[in-house]
């Protein structure tokens, strides 16, 4: 049986940016780089070596040359889909306006590793000791107001 000849690591480094970083099916990604889906796939998933492929100085390399690669071609498809765009806005609605945008400029972001969602985090620690606090400052507060004398009590204050 003869063996097949390994894919090379810039082809391996766009398969990866194409299944990892834009989130493309396996059939996508084998569509546009010509490697089989089961290859794709082993890629992907780091099997037979290629997690230790993806490893190394060269492959990380070839990846991030990729995704310079693939931020601008999108950069540069974005802004001639706006100047199409331009033309045809009195046509589109509004949500379909923004919707283009939105996608635009997330894939944009997404592709320069900036975020692309905001997240908060509640630590429930924290928020149980200020409940706590702010418990025991009532209390204190409820104390101070029943110890202090009411207007024109026994003691002779109006």
């Amino acid at each position: 049986m003869a063996t097949r000849r390994r894919t090379d690591l810039p082809t391996a480094a766009l398969v990866m940016e194409l299944g990892k970083t834009e989130g493309r099916s396996t059939r996508d990604v084998s569509k546009l780089t010509g490697v089989r889906r089961t290859t794709v796939e082993n890629i992907l998933n780091g099997a037979h070596g290629w997690d230790q492929v993806a490893q190394s100085d060269a492959f990380k390399w070839h990846r991030q040359e990729q995704n310079r690669a693939l931020e601008q071609a999108n950069r540069t498809m974005a802004a001639e889909a706006l100047k199409k765009a331009w033309g045809k806005m009195d046509n589109a609605s509004f949500y379909q306006l923004v919707t283009g945008a939105a996608i635009m400029t997330d894939k944009a972001r997404l592709l320069a590793g900036e975020p692309t969602e905001n997240v908060a985090h509640l630590h429930l620690h924290q928020f149980e000791v200020m409940e706590s606090l702010s418990a025991k400052l009532r209390q204190l507060k409820e104390a101070a107001a029943e110890s202090k004398p009411a207007p024109n009590d026994e003691t002779g204050n109006k």
